[in-house]
């Protein structure tokens, strides 16, 4: 009995590490203003909550998109929404920004900021940028059919601000 137990723990222990070194999405705002939120997968929605300085959390569903909602009110289903949408699969990440529910962010501009710089087993582990005063941000999903997702080791924190 308590070799089967042990057993077990050497497993989940012999597991931990590939758990835990996994990244971290993060929502920084660094804006005079309140800013909202909303982590939503398949099969799980959110209220919208306000930003307290920062919002992080680690890539946690395996092969399973989430979308960080991100808006000036706490009404996430109507208005304009961004969205910082990620996928961890394969020991990769992939992310975009997305503003086809429109961009509220337009007259500050936002970015993605992955930890890592020029990978070159990721070279599309890249920044979006979209600087302020831009209505229309070319690095970001703006048309379903855009083609702007970005791949980085899933090692790696991603940081919008």
């Amino acid at each position: 009995m308590y070799s089967s137990t042990l057993t077990g723990a050497a497993m989940l222990l012999a597991l931990a590490p590939s758990v835990w070194a996994v990244g971290y999405a993060r929502v920084v705002n660094n804006c005079d203003f309140d800013v909202y939120y909303a982590s939503v997968s398949q099969g799980k929605s959110a209220d919208a909550q306000l930003i307290q300085g920062s919002y992080s959390e680690q890539y946690a569903l395996e092969n399973n998109g989430v979308s960080i909602k991100l808006a000036l009110s706490e009404s996430l289903t109507s208005g304009q929404v961004s969205q910082f949408e990620f996928t961890w699969f394969d020991g990769n990440t992939a992310y975009d920004l997305s503003n086809i529910d429109g961009y509220p962010f337009a007259e500050w501009g936002i970015t993605i900021q992955p930890s890592v710089a020029d990978d070159s087993d990721y070279p599309t582990c890249i920044p979006v940028e979209c600087p302020a005063g831009e209505s229309v941000c070319d690095a970001a999903y703006n048309l379903p059919d855009d083609v702007r997702t970005l791949v980085c080791k899933d090692t790696t924190d991603l940081a919008s601000a």
